[in-house]
């Protein structure tokens, strides 16, 4: 509930950007100069945050871990969106893949030690990662505008709903669903989620150095890089639109061959 309405006013937003202060409605180039200037405000922000607090923190969490410590905990938190690809795969019709995560899960969760150790892939069962922004995209819900969100970074509506959507299906959440007005609850969730940022901040650090000093503009740099990554996404809806426009076809084919 706290994540979906954390999209409420992100979506509210999203929404006022398309309207002038009078009601009448913008035009493109408005709509776009006025999320222009949001964005790279709010990429500042982000900027910020991450060179003063999340970068130096990450830093000292890499010099006192070790590489393989990080991939007990990557494998950990990689573990816990296996329900989501389970669902999203389902929900898309990927019956064999959604057997295959939720083999996973069962296989790593037990043996793999709370999915510290990826026992499955040594046993042939391949990750069938999927998500809820996918499963949109197949039944082709646009994507909306770029948007900077603050702290998270980088997103785009369709993108938002998704991130909570799959959020729902975190087994660490529904185990400590009804423990929330604990404080110790409250201490595993938030350290949970620290813990997991921390370490992909960590493991990201060399190629986001990388990409900061080759970049002219680093905002049009992150831009450019996030919206080239969705296009995966577009062609999932492509291809969908392609199956069916053939199905079409086919149908009325059929039936001018049977009137002749």
């Amino acid at each position: 509930m706290k994540k979906i309405l954390f999209l409420i006013p992100v979506l509210g937003l999203l929404s006022a950007c398309a309207t002038n202060p009078n009601g009448t409605k913008m035009k493109a180039s408005d709509e776009e100069s006025k999320m222009e200037v949001y964005n790279r405000v709010m990429f500042n922000f982000n900027y910020r945050v991450d060179k003063y607090v999340l970068k130096p923190v990450a830093k000292g969490y890499k010099a006192v871990t070790t590489q393989g410590i990080r991939n007990r905990v990557t494998n950990f938190f990689n573990n816990l969106e296996e329900p989501a690809s389970a669902i999203n795969n389902l929900l898309q019709g990927e019956l064999k893949n959604s057997g295959t995560s939720v083999a996973r899960f069962a296989v790593n969760t037990t043996l793999g030690l709370l999915g510290t150790f990826d026992v499955a892939s040594g046993w042939g069962i391949d990750k069938k990662k999927n998500s809820f922004d996918a499963t949109l995209a197949k039944y082709c819900v646009p994507d909306g505008p770029f948007v900077v969100i603050p702290v998270l970074g980088p997103a785009t509506p369709r993108y938002l709903v998704g991130w909570g959507a799959d959020a729902m299906t975190d087994p660490m959440y529904w185990a400590l669903f009804d423990k929330q007005d604990e404080d110790w609850a409250l201490v595993a969730t938030y350290g949970a989620t620290a813990l997991k940022y921390i370490n992909k901040r960590a493991e990201n650090m060399a190629l986001l150095d990388s990409l900061e000093e080759g970049s002219v503009d680093f905002y049009a740099t992150v831009k450019s890089a996030f919206l080239q990554n969705r296009q995966k996404f577009q062609s999932i809806c492509k291809a969908q639109n392609e199956d069916t426009a053939s199905s079409s076809s086919y149908d009325f084919d059929f039936e001018e061959d049977d009137e002749d």
